[in-house]
């Protein structure tokens, strides 16, 4: 199954822990900045999720969901 993470940026702090965790790697920090001040984390190859959700559930500020694709 494929989809994506959608991180809600006002709520994520920059940790990356879901980069550590992500098997595919594909977390990264962003260039932009939250309300807070801090870069937050962006998918940056979204072709490579597999929706396993390790990112979402390291998450310490439930700031990652995850969107699956429906097929067909």
């Amino acid at each position: 199954m494929r989809g994506k993470p959608i991180v809600d940026v006002e709520r994520c702090k920059g940790c990356m822990l879901c980069n550590a965790v992500c098997p595919e790697n594909i977390m990264g920090i962003g260039e932009r900045f939250n309300r807070q001040g801090l870069a937050y984390a962006v998918c940056v190859n979204e072709e490579a999720c597999t929706t396993c959700r390790s990112c979402a559930i390291i998450c310490p500020e439930s700031a990652i969901r995850i969107i699956k694709y429906v097929e067909g």
